[in-house]
């Protein structure tokens, strides 16, 4: 008698570590740059350079890139911009991790100052939220059949198992050349840039998994006029990509985040000599793990008549996906400029921010609360402050219904601005029409009693003729056909033969059986 064994291939999280930590310095303007007034905007990205786990803790190396504009103290050319890096050194505690496991690290800028000490000198600082999450890949071996054994009897459960059918991290390199609309002049300097990807999708195909989505590009630079005056263009880029991962194919479950590595624009000249080719450049980072729902048909119980034979059960722990859910929710909102400011006359660019701040479960349900961090760069009124900022909170609520949420179950929720709009409404008002993406994955901890092997024993004489050759039966409350034949050591299509049984038995049935062990 063989016992024939399956593999769940699962992914397990072993330990998880969510902290905050502060990357702060103070800077010097550039020796080629003009004192400060004021800073006008800033942006920061985060960039994790290497991470090395030993004896209980993850190490990280990282750096903060961070842009910043500033009004100066020069009066043809007002405003300026400085961008810089400041490097960071982090360890995280991971006690039940081990060096052969995957550890994933999603690291984001959750806050960013940068405010002036003096003209000459910045005071840069920034809180990273950090999550570490320690992974590894289970097998859970139980049994589905025997090889050919007459004398063995075997009654079998299906239970539903998520199993992973990749894990892997990789990378796509973007390159995307636009020129100039007609109506702006060419570059002169270029001041600030800013590119992001958005609206990512995926799609599982044959062996890779298909990515597209939007490069958001803002550039800022100084015309080649004399007069030096400022331009500004926003747009997006669209781009489509592919991963090639061997086993991939359609219908797999998808649960892909994405990363910006390293990014960059530049400018170049055209046909005609003219600075007006703008070259954007990303490094896109892509963690992907595709998952495979079905049924799997486990021995769930067996006895043979030729002798005893005990099967040996052993409790299985496991993650079983319940749902993967995608929502979506509208925000639109009136932004007042405050009254100390200079009035509005162009939009240069609007930029949102989600900060989650609380996730609750009540019953099925999910409820997300925050605010979204909305900043607006705009051309003003006032000649000797030529641009300037507005900053604003706007609040959010957001309800995920979810079938078979239970307390325990492990979800993970990823919040993201698909899109954002602004436009001016008047003079001292401006307003933003945003669209929310809300990805949940949701898993539940399984426990099954699994077969992983049987112990045989030859039968006793005694215990031989101790059960009746023939006895009639009547079945009781909650018996099964199955415990009826397993009890007295025949075969439960024997009990249906001889009964002429339909195999459905239900209390006060009255059976004939025969005893077929020794025989």
């Amino acid at each position: 008698m063989e016992i024939k064994m399956q593999s769940i291939h699962m992914n397990r999280v072993k330990c998880r570590n969510a902290v905050r930590i502060t990357v702060d310095d103070d800077v010097n303007v550039p020796d080629n740059k003009p004192d400060v007034r004021s800073v006008i905007w800033k942006n920061g990205t985060v960039r994790l350079n290497e991470k090395k786990y030993s004896g209980g803790r993850m190490y990280l190396k990282g750096t903060l890139v961070y842009h910043v504009l500033y009004l100066s103290e020069e009066a043809d050319r007002p405003i300026q911009s400085i961008r810089g890096e400041l490097g960071f050194d982090e360890s995280v505690e991971l006690p039940e991790a081990c060096a052969e496991d995957n550890v994933v690290v999603r690291i984001e800028v959750e806050e960013l100052e940068i405010g002036m000490i003096h003209s000459r000198k910045l005071a840069v600082r920034a809180i990273l939220g950090l999550l570490a999450q320690a992974e590894e890949l289970h097998d859970v071996r139980a049994a589905v059949s025997l090889q050919e054994a007459p004398a063995v009897h075997t009654r079998t459960r299906e239970i539903p198992v998520t199993s992973i059918v990749v894990d892997k991290k990789d990378t796509a390199r973007l390159r995307e050349e636009l020129f100039l609309p007609s109506g702006k002049d060419s570059v002169g300097e270029l001041l600030y840039w800013e590119l992001e990807p958005r609206g990512m999708e995926t799609r599982a195909r044959e062996d890779l998994l298909e990515a597209k989505g939007e490069l958001s590009l803002f550039v800022l630079w100084r015309s080649d006029r004399e007069e030096g005056g400022l331009e500004s263009y926003e747009t997006t880029i669209p781009f489509k990509t592919e991963f090639e991962i061997s086993g991939c194919k359609e219908g797999l479950i998808e649960d892909v985040s994405f990363r910006l590595l390293n990014e960059s624009v530049s400018v170049k000249a055209d046909e005609d000599g003219e600075d007006r080719l703008l070259e954007a450049e990303a490094v896109l980072e892509a963690e992907m793990k595709l998952y495979e729902e079905g049924e799997m048909e486990l021995l769930s119980d067996l006895f043979a008549t030729d002798c005893i034979l005990t099967p040996v059960v052993q409790e299985e722990e496991y993650e079983n996906l319940v749902l993967k859910n995608d929502s979506r929710m509208r925000v639109s909102e009136r932004l007042a400029l405050g009254e100390e400011m200079p009035g509005m006359l162009q939009i240069c660019r609007g930029k949102v921010e989600m900060k989650p701040d609380l996730c609750t479960r009540e019953g099925e349900t999910l409820r997300l609360s925050g605010n979204l961090d909305v900043a607006i760069l705009y051309v003003s009124e006032d000649d000797d402050k030529p641009l300037q900022s507005f900053m604003s909170k706007v609040p959010f609520e957001h309800q995920i219904e979810i079938r078979g949420l239970v307390p325990d179950s492990i979800y993970d929720v990823r919040c993201n601005v698909a899109e954002a709009v602004f436009s001016m409404v008047r003079n001292g008002e401006a307003e933003l029409k945003a669209e929310l993406s809300f990805a949940v994955m949701v898993m539940e901890n399984r426990k099954e009693e699994m077969i992983v092997d049987a112990e045989r024993v030859e039968f006793e004489a005694d215990r031989l003729e101790e059960l009746p050759s023939m006895v009639g039966y009547t079945v009781k409350a909650g018996e099964r056909l199955w415990d009826i034949a397993k009890r007295y050591c025949t075969a439960p299509e024997e009990i249906i033969r001889l009964n002429e049984h339909t195999g459905e038995v239900k209390e006060g049935d009255l059976l004939l059986l025969i005893k077929a062990a020794g025989e």
